[in-house]
């Protein structure tokens, strides 16, 4: 699925990608180029309870590509954000991180039949980023340090973890990976 600032509403030319459809065929959409493809329907693409369900997809005769209409994404109540690598799909109610799209060329995709949906993804959020978040806090002090301040007792509120370089950077990696999408 292509990520469109210039669509105004999601459209597929391919049936099977509708979990449900209407068939009406009386009106038309129109292209940047001023040609025409005629609108036979419109449905829903995914399922709730996957989360990735797309609502109001025009299915459109011989459009090759799917369009996922930026704007129509934005009255529903998300906030998409762009970088040079990927665009992130937010709620804006909960902040929550709904989807990763990823930059190809100077276009950005969404991949919903190989990828999930982020909301349910629990990786995303790991002990470690209170482990990363004291070593910070304790002005980027050796790991070694923190771990006798923990053992001791002897900062209020510090965990009792082990503290531990390599678990912050299998965490950065795991972003990595995750930007990867």
């Amino acid at each position: 699925w292509y990520l469109d600032s210039g669509c105004s509403r999601h459209m597929t030319g391919d049936p099977s990608k509708f979990s449900s459809l209407k068939l009406k065929n009386d009106r038309f959409v129109t292209y940047g180029d001023n040609n025409k493809g005629r609108i036979l329907g419109h449905g829903n693409i995914g399922n709730s309870s996957s989360l990735t369900l797309i609502e109001n997809v025009l299915l459109v005769e011989g459009l090759k590509h799917n369009l996922l209409s930026i704007s129509q994404l934005s009255d529903k109540g998300f906030k998409i954000e762009f970088d040079n690598t990927c665009c992130l799909i937010c709620d804006k109610k909960t902040k929550e991180i709904r989807f990763i799209g990823k930059r190809i060329d100077n276009i950005y995709m969404l991949d919903f039949e190989n990828s999930i949906a982020i909301s349910n993804t629990k990786c995303l959020i790991t002990k470690e980023d209170n482990i990363w978040l004291w070593h910070r806090r304790a002005a980027y002090i050796h790991m070694d340090h923190l771990n006798k301040l923990s053992r001791k007792e002897l900062v209020i509120g510090l965990p009792k973890h082990k503290f531990s370089k390599d678990k912050l950077a299998l965490k950065a990696k795991i972003r990595f990976q995750l930007l990867d999408l």
